[in-house]
């Protein structure tokens, strides 16, 4: 591995990061809020220890290679999670270093877990970073860094290999610079039309910047205790249903609807089974919850496509105490939760590609079993792939489900209850929040040990990137040289 191709890549990390940190405090002495002088002495901070790094190494090139480029995703994550505690803690907001960690490992990674009781107690600054670790995550660390960033002397495309989510990576245009900026305009563009609608529907500026930016980053942090329910809007419910959606769905299909005006991607497999899962899981669960609470048929639907949409693409917003419905919803609630969103999206989850796939797999072996000797290919948007891809996919469940069963016993040993540590295990992997149990929509992870925190924040960071990516920086492999 390059160490110091790691540190100067790093170091600009810091830069970038430590100056976004200056906005809350830009946005605190406007509100006149407190923390003012501590926000920008941490910019300052930052900013002189990252460009320190970075100056250190600053006429060292050297191309990146498949080795580094996992530490330096890796690293980039670990890296702002940790610079993203800063604001809550130098502040006091968190006094506990492990508190801040986890608020800002589930920030960026887009998880909603809180250890925040009491939201409207904190100043406006820190929930607007609080926010804004979300969107910044929800495309990506390094994808972010590519947009904005000059070259540095690398070459990108492995960086963003490595942080893309699901199996197929879909190559928007010969220069990864350039796809990288597109996506973060449409990202961004989104991000804005829901401002205005939220802001029309009578959020204020505030509170529908920050929900705007938790929205399209499938996060689901808000600045009200009771979540979206604190709104009492149905409106409301739909939109932001629509555009939770809308940030599940992968950016590529966004990008070459948009921008290239390639309608045909409205047919395209993942999205159409992304789709009918939706359209699914809201029929049963609209049937699973009418009458049991709520009378209307009308309230009851958009309860279940509120939910349905919030789970499914790792949102995690809390309206809707699911834990009343009884163990059929929350169980199905559970396999939305794990199945997540599409590849290529700010969703988490397994994703829906490799749901299709298995699907497909399972079929394809049932017709070998009728036709032993026919030849048999799996085909995605009428392209037959590999078995190599096909292998690999076993491979990422095989990991997913270890990955599952070590995390649960862990929590089962901390003396979690069976359904509150299977549930935070598929919360914590899939980047969601809420969980069950002990852990429901309307509770948060405050009163867990430090220990415990440490694990769920590191798993984040795991589930955010797929698992492989920080994994293989513990094999023995990995270090030969």
């Amino acid at each position: 591995m390059d160490f110091r191709l790691l540190i100067k890549v790093q170091g600009a990390l810091m830069v970038v990061l430590g100056a976004l940190i200056c906005i809350p405090g830009l946005f605190s002495i406007f509100n006149g809020g407190p923390y003012t002088l501590h926000l920008m002495w941490t910019t300052l901070l930052c900013v002189v220890i990252g460009l320190s790094l970075w100056l250190m190494f600053r006429e060292y090139e050297q191309e990146l290679n498949g080795r580094t480029g996992f530490a330096v995703v890796a690293f980039s994550w670990i890296v702002a999670s940790t610079l993203g505690s800063l604001p809550y803690y130098v502040t006091g907001t968190l006094p506990s270093f492990v508190d801040a960690l986890f608020e800002a490992a589930s920030g960026f990674t887009g998880t909603g877990a809180s250890v925040f009781s009491d939201l409207h107690a904190i100043d406006k600054s820190i929930l607007l970073w609080r926010s804004m670790t979300q969107w910044l995550g929800g495309l990506g660390i390094i994808v972010f860094f590519i947009a904005i960033l000059p070259t540095l002397g690398l070459t990108f495309g492995q960086l963003f290999r490595v942080e893309s989510t699901g199996p197929q990576k879909d190559k928007l245009s010969p220069r990864v610079k350039e796809t990288a900026k597109k996506l973060w305009w449409i990202y961004t563009a989104l991000t804005l039309l829901l401002i205005i609608i939220l802001r029309a529907l009578g959020m204020t500026g505030f509170e529908a910047v920050n929900h705007a930016l938790t929205t399209l980053s499938t996060g689901g942090f808000s600045t009200h205790n009771q979540g979206i329910a604190g709104f009492n809007s149905p409106a409301m419910e739909y939109v932001l249903a629509l555009f939770m959606i809308l940030g599940s769905i992968s950016f590529a299909l966004h990008y070459r609807l948009l921008v290239r005006g390639e309608k045909n991607v409205l047919f395209a497999s993942e999205l159409k089974f992304y789709l009918l899962a939706i359209a699914l899981g809201c029929a049963l669960l609209t049937s699973l919850i009418w009458q049991v609470e709520i009378s209307s048929f009308e309230s009851a639907f958009r309860a279940a496509l509120f939910t349905t949409s919030c789970m499914i693409s790792s949102t995690g917003f809390t309206n809707y105490d699911y834990a009343s419905w009884g163990l059929a919803a929350q169980f199905l609630i559970l396999l939305f939760m794990i199945m997540g969103g599409m590849s290529g999206s700010t969703a988490g989850g397994v994703k829906a590609i490799r749901v299709l796939l298995a699907v497909k797999h399972v079929i394809r072996e049932l017709s070998r079993a009728i036709h032993p000797t026919a030849v048999l290919t799996i085909k995605i948007d009428k392209h037959s792939l590999s078995e190599n891809l096909v292998n690999a996919l076993w491979g990422f469940f095989l990991l997913y489900l270890g990955c599952f069963v070590s995390l649960t016993f862990f929590l089962l040993y901390q003396g979690f209850d069976f359904i509150s540590a299977i549930s935070v295990t598929a919360s914590m992997f899939s980047n969601i929040g809420p969980a069950m149990g002990a852990h429901g929509p309307y509770d948060n992870y405050a009163l867990l040990n430090h220990l415990t925190k440490m694990v769920l924040s590191f798993s984040m960071i795991v589930g955010r990137l797929e698992f492989y990516t920080i994994l293989i920086l513990f094999t023995a492999m990995y270090w030969k040289k």
